[in-house]
């Protein structure tokens, strides 16, 4: 966790000022309890995930190829932190997705550089990341999205693999989503 003197002190305050407010005015414990829960509904809400493939394609995409001439990325989520707020993926400000955790997306493209971008739904840009990466004929790489979480917001991280068998591994059992319509 990337806690910086600042968000300590932060927190520390929070704490502090919570326990007091809540002994001494329970009720106003309550009335801004209201808030917060409205808060992530709000977020699961705006959540507005792309359609899963079918099954047929899911199986294929799971396989770590690219197709001829191409060369493929693929983006995948899995665990708990974040899971259920949509992340946002663009690959060369083109192709476009959002999915929550236990998905993945996959994008065939030509050889050469690449940028993917993503950032969490309700986070701000600050949050997010810009993946530089360079790919040639028919090579596959998996970005694994983690969030590495603070003490006040979260930042993602994508950790690279290129090895076929350890790609298969990691996407067994998440489900393929579509790209959104452009």
């Amino acid at each position: 966790m990337n806690m910086t003197p600042r968000n300590v002190i932060l927190l520390v305050l929070a704490v502090v000022v919570g326990m007091v407010a809540g002994l001494a005015f329970p009720l106003l414990g309550l009335v801004l309890l209201l808030p917060l829960m409205g808060y992530v509904i709000y977020i699961l809400a705006a959540n507005k995930g792309a359609t899963e493939a079918d099954p047929a394609a899911a199986e294929a995409a799971r396989q770590f190829t690219a197709g001829p001439g191409k060369a493929a990325i693929y983006v995948m989520r899995k665990g708990f932190m974040g899971g259920q707020q949509g992340m946002n993926v663009v690959i060369d400000g083109g192709l476009k997705s959002q999915f929550r955790t236990g998905r993945f997306v996959k994008a065939e493209v030509d050889p050469g550089s690449h940028t993917v971008y993503a950032r969490m739904n309700a986070q701000t840009e600050g949050t997010a990341v810009n993946h530089g990466l360079t790919l040639a004929e028919g090579e596959c790489v998996l970005l694994d999205a983690k969030l590495e979480v603070g003490a006040l917001q979260g930042k993602l991280v994508f950790l690279e693999t290129r090895d076929p068998g350890e790609a298969r591994g990691k996407l067994a059992g998440l489900k393929l989503v579509d790209w959104q319509a452009q």
